[in-house]
């Protein structure tokens, strides 16, 4: 990266301001680096470095017991915070490796922290500093090592398992997924964790009982704020491998290995430790397995479940899409039940739902100014940070082509030179292939490097820039145009509901007006939005006639059974309260199947759309609900 940051910025005081990150991994510091060791050593580079009284550490930023696996550290978070909004001029850490545990993280950070924020970063055993002529190159070394360090340790930690083990208590390392541990040492006892098991039971019912690949159950997941145990999003992989283990069978298998007394051969014993079982029902735990292993890579239509994940029931559960094969209509059902609360919600009509809680949206839209102040709000840095990605790329860009020209006979011949220069005429004659071979290896190994980090900002602009592109478009629609359901795309109406933050709090449980077999004729209403024609004069029923076929029996006029299937959808009656004259309500049913299913029905339909009409009836008088969004709450009407 080079020496990029400016001298410190000085407070009014003429003080530089610090920030000092320290962490630990456990609450027991196993290498003996622990919080105080690593303030004494930042304390004494401060000193040793800028001199007493030059400087002032605004705030000593701790993350006690939180791995450097993680991606997000509550302490190193608001540093990072802090440092964004021009808080900090200095951050010092004990080590590199506190920073985190791969090259690729650490990298990150620090690019951002000193190419963007314009922070100098230092850490206190005095190896790193990016005011360093030689800071590049030190930062990949050591970054490297401490991705090193951090398998060598897990590879220690596998041998005091293999060792503990074999005495009877508990193996290091975590439980499988949606077990936990109670106790310690020998004594640690495996037992259900009610916060994961509640994960596996969701994945179960939407994998096995809705149909949801495991990437989609994932999104899921995700939508209702659930993370891993590390604090990062689920993906359909990590989702397959966390929760397809053996404990979905009651045990946990561990394997010693060893050699034999001739030390000729290695051997390995295997042993299995019972624990208990997430899910009790074998057939269950087969089909979720079978579902867990399914590849797709064509996701299914959701389209209609917007706001699963987003609406919490009155019971306090959450709603989640759904839809039957036998039924028309898709519904948001209330999880409660599965969750093991008292739920009596009943089943919400997914178009209903949607229309309900799309106007409430186009509310919160309505104010274009504040939406673009909370879009750039959400976007944050991210536009700055993508403009300093382009300019490293130049640079990157720039000095591997430098060094590409460098190489070969140009490269001897001023090595040459150099030799002739240092120690005299035909001191450069011992310069051969062999030397060249050398400093085109390290060249080489030089260019490795920068493209290795080419790599990695080029994927960072690439992230931050699809993040813009789609903030971009979104914003466009919102001040163009009525900002209607229908003027966005799937996924940019998902992607609006996260920007907007939207939660729907439903109220009460909601009215049926019927129970039983849904109407299918009233359900392609529905379906269709097509309303009802109110008044038919005698012009339009003259055209509806010829559309609708004869009947073979014929004691009821036509057109009466007609106004009288009319009156049935307006009303949402029951069949068997239709009245006609001649015949009973049965023929007036089969009649309109009839028509429907030979498409007579709508055909005539179309013809009368100019008709002034009522919708049909919905099933379900929807309960309110609360919609709440970032930019200001409202309420739906009841």
């Amino acid at each position: 990266m080079g020496k990029r940051t400016l001298a410190c910025r000085r407070t009014a005081r003429g003080l530089i301001r610090v920030a000092v990150y320290l962490r630990v991994s456990t609450a027991r510091q196993v290498d003996g680096f622990g919080l105080d060791a690593q303030n004494e050593m930042c304390s004494a580079w401060l000193n040793r470095s800028l001199g007493p009284g030059k400087f002032k550490v605004v705030e000593t930023y701790i993350d006690g017991g939180v791995s450097g696996r993680k991606s997000s550290r509550p302490a190193l978070d608001q540093m990072t915070s802090d440092m964004e909004n021009g808080h900090i001029d200095l951050v010092v850490f004990g080590r590199l490796d506190r920073i985190g545990r791969t090259v690729e993280e650490i990298h990150r950070w620090v690019f951002n922290a000193t190419e963007h924020m314009n922070v100098r970063v230092a850490t206190g055993d005095g190896r790193i500093d990016s005011d360093d002529e030689m800071f590049d190159g030190t930062l990949s070394l050591l970054s490297c090592m401490a991705e090193l360090e951090h398998t060598l340790i897990v590879e220690r930690t596998a041998g005091g398992r293999d060792q503990k083990l074999a005495a009877g208590g508990w193996p290091l390392g975590q439980p499988p997924y949606g077990v936990r541990l109670v106790g310690t040492g020998n004594k640690a006892v495996p037992a259900l964790s009610e916060d994961e098991c509640a994960i596996i039971h969701i994945v179960e019912h939407l994998m096995v009982d809705l149909g949801y690949s495991r990437d989609e159950a994932a999104e899921h997941v995700n939508q209702l704020g659930k993370r891993t145990r590390n604090g990062k999003e689920w993906t359909g992989s990590n989702l397959a491998k966390r929760v397809n283990s053996t404990a979905l069978d009651g045990y946990v298998e561990f394997k010693i290995s060893g050699t034999s007394e001739g030390d000729e051969e290695e051997q390995s014993e295997v042993f299995r430790i019972e624990v208990p079982r997430p899910i009790g029902d074998p057939k269950r735990v087969a089909a979720l397995r079978g579902a867990l292993n399914r590849r797709t890579f064509k996701k299914k239509n959701r389209s209609a479940y917007l706001f699963t994940g987003r609406m919490r029931a009155a019971c306090g559960g959450y709603y989640t899409g759904g839809k039957s094969a036998e039924a028309t209509v898709s519904y948001y059902r209330c999880m409660g039940k599965r969750m093991g609360l008292n739920c009596q919600c009943h089943e919400l009509p997914a178009p209903d739902v949607e229309k309900r809680v799309w106007t409430d949206i186009e509310a919160l839209l309505s104010d274009k100014a504040e939406f673009r102040r909370l879009a750039v709000k959400w976007l944050g840095p991210l536009p700055a940070r993508a403009e300093s990605y382009r300019r490293r790329l130049a640079e990157l860009d720039a000095e591997i082509a430098r060094k590409k020209a460098g190489q070969g006979n140009q490269l001897l011949a001023k090595l040459t030179a150099l030799f002739m220069e240092e120690f005299g005429e035909g001191a450069g004659d011992a310069l051969g292939k062999d030397t060249l071979a050398e400093v085109q290896q390290a060249l080489r190994q030089k260019e490795g490097e920068l493209n290795g980090e080419r790599e990695r900002v080029a994927r960072w602009l690439e992230e931050a820039e699809e993040q813009q592109k789609w903030s971009d478009e979104i914003i466009k629609i919102v001040e163009s145009r009525t900002p209607t359901m229908d003027a966005f795309t799937v996924e940019q109406q998902r992607k609006l509901l996260e920007l907007l933050d939207i939660r729907i709090k439903v109220a009460g449980r909601g009215r049926p007006r019927r129970k039983g077999i849904v109407d299918p004729l009233a359900e392609w209403h529905r379906e269709t939005g097509t309303v009802v024609p109110l008044d038919i004069s005698d012009d339009d029923w003259a055209r509806v006639e010829r559309l609708l076929p004869e009947s073979r029996q014929r004691k009821t006029p036509k057109r009466e059974m007609f106004d009288a299937i009319l009156w049935k959808l307006r009303t949402a009656a029951r069949w068997n309260e239709v009245e006609v004259s001649e015949n009973s309500w049965t023929a007036v049913r089969r009649r309109a199947e009839v028509w429907r299913t030979e498409g007579h029905w709508e055909a005539a339909m179309d013809s009368l759309k100019d008709c002034e009409g009522d919708p049909v009836p919905p099933l379900l008088v929807l309960p309110s609900m609360e919609v709440t969004g970032s930019i200001a709450p409202k309420r739906a009407a009841a």
